[in-house]
């Protein structure tokens, strides 16, 4: 900053050298302190350049050249409050003089950025008057008078965010910021800063509060920075910043740790073509953490520093980064994203949109296509002239946290802020999670399975995770308007298979519990086959049934060894005979399927049993829709 402000210096001597002596003082004196003055400029010795401006405008009140060099010395000396006196008296005592016109530039900008809007539009509107859409000042003029315009709109409609700072235990420290929580909003996450910066985390309690906050772990906290950081939905994933680490490839490189029971494993650096040579920064997770986004400067972008993208193949690895495009980055900087569980909103700040000045906070949604759609700005008064960073929207899309930055007496202070979100900023799709246990259904052991969520309504893999090992413990989130399959497979385990119509309904957004438990892949087990449908009276497979009987065909190709019975049931309403056939017909559906798609029919046999093995009661439709079904029996 301070070689840009000495640059900034050294263009306004130079001009005011180029401009002769048409506003220089007439006073010997004053001449002779603007002189000294120059001198000790020139001698970089700031402070007694600005004595002696000072006391050539004291000896003549109208000697412009002294007011100026003396604003551009508070400007080199990071003082810009100091600076902006100066240019107040140029514009009073000069104010149609084109040569001076460059004051209304600085005014503009300094009020813009303390939240002064009216001053600043009046003052940027008259430095437009001097000048052309050619001038190189042009589009940083037009930016200010736009940003002041849609301040000052924006603060006659505030929105009802009610934002407050997070009560003690949370905010003891001067900084403390990049707020992450988990879907089910248990545990939080944050950067804790003094002469480092560290991960810690905090945990509800039963009553609402937040414990006392901790460092994350032993294994994860070191004497480098462990900064930005992102959680998987279910927290058993975290990606943060590390900088200048021995094993770094840049000077700020991401870093991944999973978690099994109470530990986190030794981070790793997450290596080429994730992490280069340049600054690879705050990191965003996707719910089920195969999918990263994060900053970069990096080359190849729109801008200073770009929102990049990467996803997580299970035979390949991490994708080489791609940048989110003109979209999203702009010519400045965008940063801190933040991806919400629903997969489909990302919010993230820039310094370079129509907003309210410095940093705001913005959001966009991606469509059918993956295409990113409009941007929007988060509002005020979440948003103000002061940096707004970091927003984190929980899955239920009822609050906000993120991170306020501003100064006390000259010191830097950041806090995390909870707002709540109003209906004019609603998420279009909210989301809340399905979780639980998975284990051995005889001895209760835990079990370390791959959970797969599948969008039934788009017939789209929506993520995909493992259970804890240690724990069993697992967690996927659940978007709302779609029907979801989740199957959930364990070597050496008989696979099992669920149905979720995910409507908006406070208990769904609140969390589901399922536990999984698990038979062994053996004689004599069964398993429903839940996602497989039929329309009424009819055995043609529908194109759901198809996908959901290819996890299936995945599970019989694994266990190559296996022979099973398809078995197909109905419910007792109407004949006898007739169901007894329509189940055979069925099962005789999925047998053929199995076999056109690989399966040797030696492994294979169907048989319908009509209504006779009912698993519910009959004389409701829940228990009808029940025993209507196909099971997958292990044979010998």
């Amino acid at each position: 900053m301070r070689v840009v402000l000495l640059l900034v210096w050294l263009m306004v001597a130079g001009w005011y050298t180029a401009l002769g002596q048409a506003f220089m003082s007439k006073d010997k004196k004053a001449l002779k302190y603007f002189k000294k003055a120059k001198e000790l400029q020139a001698q970089r010795d700031f402070p007694g350049a600005l004595d002696y401006y000072n006391r050539a405008i004291q000896r003549d009140s109208s000697f412009a050249e002294a007011y100026r060099l003396a604003a551009a010395a508070w400007l080199v000396l990071d003082k810009v409050d100091k600076a902006m006196p100066y240019y107040r008296e140029l514009v009073r005592r000069f104010p149609e003089v084109p040569r001076y016109s460059g004051a209304y530039l600085q005014l503009a900008e300094a009020e813009l950025a303390r939240g002064e809007y009216q001053p600043a539009l009046r003052h940027i509107e008259k430095y437009l008057t001097f000048i052309t859409k050619t001038d190189r000042h042009y589009r940083r003029a037009i930016r200010i008078r736009d940003n002041c315009r849609f301040a000052l709109a924006g603060i006659k409609k505030p929105l009802p965010f009610n934002p407050q700072p997070l009560p003690p235990p949370i905010n003891q420290f001067k900084q403390q910021y990049f707020p992450v929580l988990t879907a089910d909003q248990r545990t939080l996450f944050f950067i804790k800063r003094d002469h480092t910066e560290q991960i810690y985390t905090s945990t509800r309690q039963p009553d609402g509060s937040w414990s006392v906050p901790q460092p994350i772990d032993e294994e994860i906290t070191s004497e480098y920075n462990e900064g930005t950081c992102t959680i998987s939905a279910d927290g058993r994933t975290l990606v943060f910043t590390s900088c200048m680490r021995q094993d770094g490839l840049g000077s700020c490189d991401l870093y991944i740790t999973y978690k099994h029971g109470d530990k986190w494993s030794r981070p790793v650096n997450m290596g080429r073509p994730v992490n280069s040579a340049a600054w690879d920064s705050q990191p965003a997770l996707s719910a089920d953490a195969r999918t990263l986004y994060f900053v970069s400067n990096r080359g190849g972008g729109v801008g200073q520093r770009d929102i990049w993208v990467t996803y997580f193949n299970d035979s390949t690895g991490w994708s080489s980064p791609q940048n989110l495009g003109p979209a999203i980055n702009t010519p400045g900087d965008d940063i801190s994203p933040f991806i919400h569980v629903n997969g489909k909103t990302l919010y993230f700040s820039s310094n370079d949109r129509i907003g309210y000045g410095s940093y705001d906070i913005y959001y966009a949604n991606k469509d059918s296509t993956g295409q990113w759609g409009e941007v929007h700005n988060f509002g005020y008064p979440a948003n103000t002239h002061e940096d707004e960073l970091a927003m984190f929207i929980t899955a239920d899309g009822r609050y906000g946290y993120y991170s306020h930055e501003n100064y006390e007496d000259g010191e830097l202070i950041s806090k995390i802020y909870r707002i709540d979100i109003p209906e004019e900023i609603a998420l279009p799709y909210r989301s809340g999670f399905v979780s639980g246990r998975v284990y051995d259904s005889l001895s209760g052991k835990p079990l370390a399975a791959r959970l797969e969520l599948v969008n039934l309504s788009a017939d789209e893999k929506v993520s995909v995770v493992t259970s804890d090992s240690v724990t069993g413990n697992y967690l996927l989130v659940l978007t709302e308007g779609a029907d979801y399959a989740l199957y959930v497979r364990a070597r050496g385990y008989l696979f099992r298979s669920y149905y979720f119509s995910f409507e908006k309904t406070a208990a769904q957004l609140q969390g589901i519990r399922i536990d999984v438990p698990m038979s062994k892949a053996v004689a004599g087990k069964r398993t429903v086959l839940n996602n497989v449908f039929f329309a009424f009276d009819s055995y043609a497979l529908t194109d759901k049934s198809k996908k959901a009987l290819q996890k299936v065909i995945d599970f019989l190709l694994d266990n190559p060894a296996l022979r099973v019975e398809i078995a197909g049931h109905t419910d007792n309403v109407g004949d006898e005979s007739y169901n007894k056939k329509l189940s055979e017909q069925r099962a005789r559906a999925v047998f053929d399927f199995f076999v056109a798609n690989g399966i040797s029919a030696d492994r294979l046999r169907y048989q319908g049993y009509g209504s006779s093995r009912p698993v519910a009661d009959n004389g409701t439709e829940v228990g009808r829709a029940r025993n209507r079904r196909i099971e997958l029996l292990i044979l010998e």
